[in-house]
């Protein structure tokens, strides 16, 4: 519980981290703000929700669990709430115009079948920010590296993992532009814009405050330096992906905003058996 409680201070390493993350709703924020949201996942007391109520927007906090949701709201941090399940939301169909899930869609026993429910409820879109598929994304010096890190871990008598569980007993669900560009396609949805986030967990991020000289936020801030260049050489794949998923296409200046903050943009293709 203690750390937790961290979870509700501004000024740590950890803050920053996720705010970093957060950034990345600030083009639809500032291009649609009278827009709804709905948070999937939200239960670190709901502070996905908080950002978006912070900058103006309404924003629906929801979690399986709502023990932390709980003390948000009487503690007055968050002004309501809902417990849901992401597999089986009670919304009706577009009720919200965006729909925000962060850091919990692996965790899902069932990922894409939330991944339709989330489109389904959502007027206008849909926004991960979850593990990127590192078997997925890759290109050609991509592979060479993975062929030779394979093979020095080899060397040490270790393999290079597949697939990946937490402690907790989840499989660690990750997902990739192809994955997400199949299913909405299916779903006949009309923008895609993808990004890559590099981001790292140090323990002891939670308790140390930022500052010009911290060591934990140095360390993190040269680790995120590194990771960003390989990914620019196109040695390695970014280890998150945000994905905007948009039912309807998106205003001019919203995606010339998302542009300019290096978001690829994809136009999905109309299937010609459904137009009239």
């Amino acid at each position: 519980m203690e750390r937790a409680r961290t979870w509700l201070q501004v000024d740590t390493v950890d803050a920053w981290r996720h705010r970093r993350l957060y950034q990345v709703l600030d083009p639809i924020l500032i291009e649609d703000p009278k827009a709804t949201w709905l948070t999937v996942g939200d239960g670190r007391y709901g502070k996905d929700a908080k950002y978006i109520l912070d900058r103006g927007c309404d924003a629906l906090a929801t979690d399986i669990s709502d023990h932390l949701l709980q003390e948000a709201v009487r503690s007055g941090f968050l002004p309501r709430y809902r417990r849901e399940n992401a597999e089986s939301l009670s919304f009706g169909d577009s009720t919200f115009d965006y729909v925000f899930c962060k850091d919990s869609y692996h965790h899902f026993p069932r990922p894409m079948v939330a991944f339709y429910e989330m489109l389904r409820v959502a007027r206008k879109g849909v926004v991960l920010i979850e593990p990127n598929d590192y078997y997925l994304n890759e290109g050609f010096i991509q592979t060479a590296a993975k062929s030779l890190k394979k093979q020095l871990r080899a060397l040490r008598g270790k393999q290079l993992e597949r697939h990946l569980f937490e402690e907790s007993g989840n499989y660690i669900y990750c997902v990739s532009r192809r994955e997400i560009e199949k299913a909405a396609v299916g779903l006949d949805c009309r923008v895609l814009a993808f990004r890559g986030i590099n981001d790292f967990y140090l323990a002891g991020v939670e308790y140390e405050k930022i500052s010009t000289n911290g060591r934990l936020q140095t360390k993190l801030r040269l680790m995120i330096r590194y990771a960003d260049l390989m990914c620019r050489l196109g040695a390695k794949e970014y280890q998150l992906l945000a994905a905007l998923v948009f039912k309807e296409g998106p205003a001019t200046a919203l995606l010339t905003r998302l542009s300019g903050l290096g978001f690829e943009i994809r136009r999905l293709p109309v299937n010609p058996y459904l137009t009239s």
